[in-house]
């Protein structure tokens, strides 16, 4: 798929409004960069934002802060488009901040969309955000959410959390691999690590129930980090991979992008680091999971092909389950039709570990 065309269905998905994302595309189809039309896109949520808070209506403004938020990290998506040589550190970086602070303001004016949260970790403090369902008779099981290189909490993470959230799940959002709300920030991808800690927090938490075990889902690089949480941490004991990457190697660093996508998420531009922490990014070594790992492998993928699945069953064998999808990598363009099945997913583990899915011809049929 065009990367343009990609990344129009990756801001669809994330939030932006259907209308100003098609007002963005024709100011592109006029020569505007992808960057300042989807600004432009931001800048007019912002003022819709602004108007409804200053008229007293609160639900609206929180509304449009989260379109804000999503079109701040639309517009630094252009990164992948910058021709080499050309200026887009800052600005991304800058854009995700906006994203992030918009983000916060609809949480100030909804406190029921979720709440800001700091886990304590032996590596550091986690920040992300705790979001529950509706009222229930009971405490909610968790799935933890990770990003992948170029996604935030802020966005897409709370756009994959609606069908966890809508079938009873409570959903915590982690601010990693790139950590970009922490100062100072430490970027990690050794999840295992932290995966107790976020489970030891999980477990104080009143309104959740961790004594089923926690999910997780992730898509491309988040989807590795999935994988290490499972690893890292027994009481993980279902998770999503979504096109993951099981190693970060030559072939992947040749890509600009993807070099880019690195550097940014782990705060490295210096080109010896970025290739040391690449040969760092593999399964060996992690122990099999004691859950299970569902990887949606998508079969049009240029990015991560079958070598990687391949890779993921080698290691964790009889505790990983493919599932093929004929799509592009994390299936952007059919996410309406995946996504609600890993959720599906994740609540049939979450509420009976002993079930399973079985998929046949992208159709699911859940089995004793």
């Amino acid at each position: 798929m065009e990367p343009r065309r990609f990344m129009v269905f990756r801001a669809a998905f994330a939030g932006v409004p259907y209308g100003a994302l098609e007002a963005a595309t024709l100011r592109m189809e006029e020569g505007v960069g992808w960057t300042p039309a989807l600004l432009g896109a931001a800048m007019d949520l912002r003022r819709l934002a602004t108007q409804a808070a200053l008229e007293g209506r609160g639900q609206s403004a929180a509304q449009a802060w989260l379109w804000t938020a999503s079109a701040y990290q639309a517009a630094s998506l252009g990164l992948h488009l910058a021709a080499e040589g050309m200026p887009w550190w800052s600005g991304a970086l800058r854009l995700r901040h906006r994203a992030r602070m918009a983000y916060r303001r609809a949480l100030a004016l909804e406190p029921r969309l979720g709440r800001a949260v700091r886990i304590p970790t032996p590596r550091g403090p986690v920040g992300g955000y705790l979001r529950l369902p509706g009222p229930g008779p009971a405490p909610a099981p968790v799935v933890v959410l990770f990003n992948g290189l170029d996604s935030v909490c802020e966005v897409e993470l709370h756009a994959f959390a609606q069908p966890l959230l809508a079938r009873g799940l409570a959903v915590l959002a982690v601010d990693l691999p790139a950590a970009l709300g922490v100062r100072p920030r430490a970027p990690l991808f050794e999840v295992e690590q932290v995966a107790p800690a976020l489970a030891d927090w999980v477990a104080r938490q009143p309104g959740l129930d961790a004594r089923g075990g926690l999910g997780a889902l992730g898509v491309s690089f988040g989807g590795h980090l999935v994988a290490r949480a499972l690893a890292g941490e027994p009481r993980f004991v279902a998770g999503v991979a979504v096109s993951p990457n099981a190693v970060f190697d030559g072939t992947l660093m040749a890509v600009e992008r993807m070099r880019r996508m690195l550097a940014l998420s782990f705060n490295l531009r210096d080109g010896h680091q970025l290739e040391a922490l690449a040969a760092r990014v593999h399964l060996g070594g992690l122990p099999v999971p004691e859950g299970r790992l569902l990887l949606l492998h998508m079969e049009q993928d240029r990015l991560f092909g079958p070598e990687h699945a391949e890779a993921f069953s080698s290691w964790g064998r009889a505790h990983v389950d493919v599932w093929a999808w004929n799509a592009e990598h994390v299936g952007t363009s059919r996410v309406h039709e995946w996504l609600p099945h890993a959720a599906d997913w994740l609540l049939e583990h979450l509420e009976s570990p002993s079930k399973t899915l079985e998929r046949r011809a992208n159709a699911w049929a859940a089995r004793e």
